[in-house]
């Protein structure tokens, strides 16, 4: 097994993969960006290598998984991987909790646990969209109300915290946790080393529902987000 600290000779090509485990709107498009401005492969929430349709992560992961296939199966060329998550209306699965899979399947990788406040995450997600993913989340839970739905979430949360800390606890040189409201990026780029991360790349650049635009063109975003067709392969 690699030991991450010791990778700084490998080949960029080499290096362990690192997924990021937290939840998407954690800053999970400024990661991706963190580590394709420093020359890596990455995978945020699509696999854009199938014309037109782009491949979603998630349901990669969770067929895989499904067929008895190593997770990353047929999308194993990456560097980093993020936004696990893929939502039909009709079911709801995230890779994020795929950790013990991963690791199972590639004992190399890097874990990063990605966070923010638990409130605002919420408030995040139930904006993405201009409302339209949570309306995908209720339809796939089965859900009515806004109220259940944000308490799923955060049991979800505080779950998934517990089983990532508790199941990493003896893995500390496979394991980082980076909080967006708290932490230094240039502590993550130096827990980082060999993968050469400019913390002047991480940006919060996910974060643009606050952005003054006009009631015409912030009705035809929200228009679009709700009726435009989503294909998932």
């Amino acid at each position: 097994m690699t030991d991450p600290a010791q990778s700084q000779t490998l080949p960029r090509q080499a290096l362990p993969r690192v997924v990021a485990i937290g939840f998407n709107k954690c800053g999970t498009r400024s990661l991706a960006e963190l580590f394709r401005a420093a020359g890596h492969r990455v995978i945020h929430h699509k696999i854009r290598d199938r014309w037109p349709v782009p491949r979603r992560i998630g349901k990669v992961m969770r067929d895989n998984l499904d067929a008895g296939r190593k997770v990353f199966d047929s999308a194993e060329d990456y560097t980093f991987y993020c936004d696990l998550i893929v939502n039909d209306g009709r079911s709801t699965w995230d890779g994020a909790g795929a950790f013990r899979e991963i690791l199972r399947d590639y004992p190399d990788t890097i874990l990063l646990l990605n966070l923010r406040d638990r409130e605002q995450w919420i408030a995040s997600r139930l904006k993405h969209g201009h409302g339209e993913f949570a309306k995908r989340e209720m339809a796939a839970r089965g859900l009515s109300d806004l109220e259940a739905l944000k308490d799923e979430w955060r049991a979800e949360w505080d779950r998934h915290l517990s089983d990532v800390r508790a199941f990493m606890v003896d893995k500390p040189a496979h394991y980082i946790e980076f909080n967006f409201d708290n932490d230094d990026p240039a502590e993550l780029s130096a827990k980082l080393p060999a993968y050469h991360l400019d913390p002047e790349s991480l940006r919060d650049i996910g974060r643009s529902r606050g952005k003054k635009m006009s009631p015409l063109k912030r009705a035809a975003k929200k228009l679009n987000a709700h009726l435009r067709p989503r294909f998932f392969r």
